[in-house]
């Protein structure tokens, strides 16, 4: 068993890829800035056209059935969007918010079906104006109010792991709710019309329709200031700019309903389809920018992973070869190589483990001397160090080598040998060193001329050519001692 002494305390960190998830995804510089933006492009234009709200204008009776259309399309498609984003990122609030979408879609056409005079003289559902006014309050009331639940539980409603069974199961429960709740609805603003009051009587609205209107303009507003404190990713920032244009459509609708088809009117119901379509847009877009990222780091990473295996395999063909060299038999070949591949291997293990960026110099000797440690017989010490993939890769060869040295022939091959390896960093100007000692106790005598080998050589002269330092070898007569001095980044 390895002991370690006075050695600094790692750090962990653990990190969580959704970088094709926009539901997920915070929104950057750019895309707030672009949002807001769009924002005050909104707010401009509704400032604009404000003198001009009582215009009349002329009544085109294909003007509802289209923006509608459009509206009910965009918003169903937006909730497909969603929907496909939960079965990535399962988090309920986003199914919440993706059921306030299909909510709004299927209510805008039912809308276009209400609206009187769009097919003929009469509405084909319901009985005029009043089942237009509740199947409008009903559209443009839950949206918000899914919006308001949506942004106070998506943070407490992580997404967590889940099968795609059930993943599919709660989706289609979602969408069975939303079907069934707008069918009841619809029954409600149509057939159950003689219980619920009037919003119209003698061709004008009532005051509970005025009440009812306000209603749904401040659940608008409170649904804007709850997601603007709340805010975190990007379908966030979008959601913001959504809830604002739908604002001069229920003021209309609240206050000016008597006025139909005036520029006002008409422009209201314009800017409820750029609500709609705009976040879906947005999002889309957003969506495909994220996979062509995804898929330029693909090539990157498939590009640095041919790289290093061409570097591993050069690698290992240069260890065969001095293996050859150093080997009497071919048994001792297969030996040796076979030692300094597994060495090599677990050095890869340590670098994938860290995302081939950095290794901890302990992480790193543990590793290497772990096939010999029994009880007490290895000891390291030392401050936290970390190693680049270079340095790593260079220190690796050397330790194995030493190690192997020690197990066959030094204090590793007998009871009561004992090896001491100790590391520090010395600060030197604006740069540091690193200086590392191996030492053996307990071991057989050693003779005080030893004959070069590949080993001996690699040790000596790997530091050197790989990482510019320096190698001070010593057959002392009571074991090895081995000194490396290498420049390292400051900590």
């Amino acid at each position: 068993m390895l002991q370690k002494t006075s050695i600094g305390d790692k750090g962990a960190s653990s990190h969580h890829d959704l970088s094709t998830v926009i539901a997920a995804m915070p929104a950057t510089k750019r895309q707030h800035t672009i949002a807001v933006g769009a924002l005050i492009a909104l707010v401009v234009m509704v400032a604009a056209t404000l003198p001009l709200v009582h215009t009349q204008f002329p009544r085109i009776n294909s003007f509802v059935p289209i923006v509608e259309t459009a509206i009910s399309v965009a918003n169903l498609l937006t909730a497909a969007f969603l929907f496909a984003q939960y079965s990535v990122y399962p988090q309920r609030a986003l199914l919440l918010l993706a059921a306030g979408f299909a909510f709004n879609g299927l209510f805008a056409f039912l809308h276009i079906l209400a609206f009187p005079g769009v097919y003929g003289s009469v509405s084909l559902i319901g009985t005029g104006v009043d089942t237009l006014s509740w199947v409008f309050n009903f559209w443009t009331t839950l949206f918000p109010i899914t919006v308001i639940i949506y942004a106070l539980s998506k943070d407490a409603s992580g997404a967590v792991n889940r099968s795609i069974r059930s993943i599919r199961v709660d989706m289609g429960v979602t969408i069975a709710c939303v079907v069934v709740t707008t069918a009841a609805l619809t029954w409600v603003a149509t057939s159950g019309l003689g219980y619920l009051p009037l919003l119209h009587q003698g061709g004008h609205r009532t005051f509970l329709a005025t009440q009812v209107g306000a209603v749904r303009a401040l659940l608008n507003v409170i649904a804007f200031v709850v997601l603007f404190v709340r805010k975190r990713t990007i379908l966030d920032q979008w959601l913001l700019v959504t809830l604002p244009a739908w604002l001069p459509l229920l003021i209309e609708a609240a206050w000016f309903t008597d006025l139909m088809y005036t520029e006002g009117w008409y422009l209201a119901r314009i800017y409820g389809l750029l609500a709609s379509s705009a976040l879906l847009f947005v999002l889309l877009t957003e969506t495909l920018l994220l996979y062509r990222r995804a898929d330029q780091s693909q090539r990157l990473m498939i590009a640095e992973l041919d790289h290093r295996v061409k570097n591993v395999l050069a690698q290992v063909a240069a260890v065969a070869a001095s293996t050859v060299q150093g080997s009497p038999s071919i048994d001792e070949f297969l030996r040796s190589l076979q030692g300094r591949l597994q060495s090599m291997a677990a050095t890869h293990t340590l670098l994938s483990a860290n995302r081939w960026q950095s290794v901890g110099l302990d992480a790193l000797i543990s590793s290497q001397l772990a096939p010999y440690a029994t009880g007490a017989n290895v000891r390291i010490s030392g401050a936290k160090v970390m190693l680049t993939a270079a340095e790593t890769q260079a220190v690796t060869r050397v330790l194995h080598e030493l190690a192997t040295n020690a197990a066959k022939y030094g204090a590793l091959s007998m009871p009561g040998g004992q090896v001491l390896v100790s590391w520090e960093r010395k600060s030197n100007g604006a740069a540091a060193n690193l200086i590392l000692v191996w030492r053996e106790l307990g071991g057989p005598p050693v003779a005080a001329e030893h004959p070069s080998s590949y080993g001996t050589n690699l040790i000596s002269s790997l530091i050197p050519h790989e990482l510019g330092g320096t190698v001070d070898l010593e057959f002392a007569k009571d074991g090895v001692n081995c000194r490396i001095e290498i420049p390292v980044r400051q900590a």
